[in-house]
């Protein structure tokens, strides 16, 4: 039987749990004076405790004390305490202590209260290590199962997140190519092929834990780029991006939020040149990207159910708890959003 077998066997596992702390207690009688023989007969009463120990922890325990019903399990335990106490001395009389104390019958005083107050003591200091080793193994279990739902909580929000993104994206891009059609603008293939571009790398990269860097900006030169078909002329655009990314990754997907919600802030309808400021930089350690927008009256509504920035928050407080912190900012006619996140060594 390999190892693996056996960790995964959990009758065998309680046996062998039992015949090892059954041989330790007979060592110890051993060490003290006494017979390999006798020891071995004198625990053999202790079997009728294993019994009281699986109804205890197995039934009792979690029926109660796990519920909080705590006078309740005191008025179940006290009675199997004392029936089981009775039968492990009644048992050992008969059958043990003739054979290794040449004792021929009961006490007179067996079911004396003081007799009976003993016997208990005897069986909760025999089964209390195990008690404990169950009480501390459920305690670390329970421990992990509970950082595990967590865990598949995050995934699950996250998924849900990501789920919601994507439509988001697609419907502001749509919207993008649906003017330039309108437009009949000859660059449409162009901007199609573009979309394209995006939507790969949303669908197959996006769905990664980590990507480099570089293909993220990448990704948003992608998006800026079909931008600039949108608004032709009137945009002015500077991008500044600085430092040394060669090897750093990041979870992808979380630049073009903030790029898509820097245009998006800058309407169609408002007349006039639109002035965008990006900057990208990683310097000691840390990722920052900030961007300055106009905002139109006829976005401020908007503003304030922005899906693409509230998942962001949200993805953020998940995969960089601690790690990150992300401003946004309305004044004088102009949108600030700043994001500062703290790079995996």
């Amino acid at each position: 039987m390999t190892t693996s077998l056996f960790f995964k066997n959990r009758t065998l596992k309680h046996i062998v749990f039992w015949i090892l702390y059954l041989l330790i207690w007979i060592v110890m009688d051993v060490m003290y004076g006494a017979s390999l023989i006798k020891a071995s007969y004198k625990y053999l009463g202790c079997l009728l405790e294993i019994p009281f120990y699986y109804i205890h922890m197995y039934y009792l325990w979690p029926k109660y004390i796990s519920t909080k019903r705590y006078v309740y399990y005191f008025l179940a335990f006290i009675p199997l305490l004392i029936i089981n106490s009775l039968l492990v001395k009644l048992f050992q009389y008969y059958f043990i202590y003739p054979v290794l104390l040449e004792i021929p019958k009961l006490p007179s005083d067996f079911f004396s209260f003081p007799r009976i107050l003993d016997f208990a003591r005897a069986i909760l200091l025999w089964f209390g290590p195990p008690t404990a080793i169950k009480i501390l193994q459920d305690h670390y279990e329970n421990k992990i199962n509970l950082e595990k739902i967590k865990k598949e909580q995050k995934i699950s929000e996250l998924n849900f997140l990501r789920s919601q993104m994507n439509p988001h994206f697609l419907f502001n891009t749509l919207n993008n190519l649906y003017s330039l059609s309108l437009k009949g603008s000859k660059k449409t293939p162009e901007a199609l092929l573009q979309l394209s571009n995006l939507l790969s790398y949303t669908l197959y990269e996006g769905s990664e834990d980590k990507i480099s860097l570089e293909k993220e900006i990448h990704h948003l030169h992608d998006y800026i780029e079909l931008e600039k078909l949108r608004f032709g002329n009137r945009l002015n655009l500077q991008m500044e991006i600085t430092g040394n990314f060669s090897g750093v990754m990041i979870t992808p997907l979380i630049l073009i939020p903030i790029v898509e919600n820097a245009f998006k802030h800058c309407s169609l309808n408002e007349r006039g040149d639109v002035d965008i400021q990006i900057k990208i930089a990683v310097t000691n350690g840390e990722l920052h990207i900030s961007t300055v927008n106009p905002v139109g009256n006829s976005v401020k509504e908007d503003n304030k159910n922005g899906i693409g920035v509230q998942n962001l928050s949200k993805r953020l407080q998940i995969i960089y708890p601690q790690k990150h912190t992300f401003r946004l900012e309305e004044r004088a006619h102009k949108f600030y959003v700043d994001l500062s996140i703290q790079l995996d060594n």
